[in-house]
């Protein structure tokens, strides 16, 4: 009777035992490589302006030139490698673009009759913004669960800008029309990024996450100095572990 009531039990222990030594031994996360890559917004905008004047008929025409680089949307992809601890560091590469209107003014002399301009206002359309971002960054990460970590990032960031501006204007000899003249003009603009990203993984490699970070600078183009670039990014992706 003691045979047959001790064989049961021990079955049903074993099965508990190994169930739990099973259980014991599933592989943590993968925490060592990382990739993330995100869509998200730059809900951002900034004004650029200038004047500028210029000889013709023997007196002096003024240009003076405003637009507006609104939003738009960012495409985000970063890897990096936890190499001490919770303690990690990537690099990061941005896009985002926009087109805007540029309203254009241009006070114009007249041909014949001294002191006597003309105040001509014009538009361009569909004029260029684009804003590439190389981002180094430090990263620390805190583990809340083996699904869920949040990780924070700082570092430097160098955002190379394209932007579309009227430069000049052409004048028709003996006329007062005025049709603008496009240019686009290029710098690398360096400043910082700071950040935080959420992660939540689905299995031990693979999961999704949002991001929220600043990366701004500003920049001297020919025509614009001071011209701000980046700032706030909101977004989500995918979340890949290695």
């Amino acid at each position: 009777m003691l045979k047959t009531t001790i064989v049961p039990v021990m079955a049903v222990l074993m099965a508990a035992f190994g169930s739990e030594a099973r259980a014991q031994t599933q592989p943590p996360p993968a925490s060592l490589g990382f990739v993330n890559v995100n869509f998200g917004t730059q809900p951002s905008s900034h004004t650029v302006g200038r004047s500028a004047s210029f000889p013709i008929y023997g007196e002096t025409a003024t240009l003076t030139t405003a637009q507006k680089n609104g939003d738009g949307a960012v495409f985000d992809i970063s890897g990096g490698y936890r190499f001490r601890g919770n303690l990690g560091a990537a690099i990061g590469f941005s896009n985002f673009q926009n087109t805007s209107d540029g309203g254009v003014v241009v006070t114009v002399p007249d041909p014949l009759i001294f002191d006597r301009p003309v105040t001509v206002n014009t538009s361009v359309t569909d004029m260029n913004h684009s804003e590439r971002g190389i981002h180094l960054q430090a990263v620390w990460f805190m583990p809340i669960t083996n699904e869920i970590d949040v990780a924070l990032s700082a570092g430097p960031s160098f955002i190379r800008v394209s932007q579309d501006l009227v430069g000049t204007v052409t004048i028709p000899p003996g006329t007062q029309a005025v049709t603008p003249n496009v240019s686009t003009e290029q710098k690398t603009a360096i400043g910082v990024n700071v950040g935080v990203d959420g992660s939540y993984l689905f299995t031990r490699n693979f999961g999704a996450g949002i991001f929220i970070r600043y990366a701004g600078a500003k920049v001297d183009l020919p025509s614009v100095p001071d011209l701000r670039v980046g700032g706030l990014q909101a977004g989500v992706g995918a979340r890949v572990r290695f």
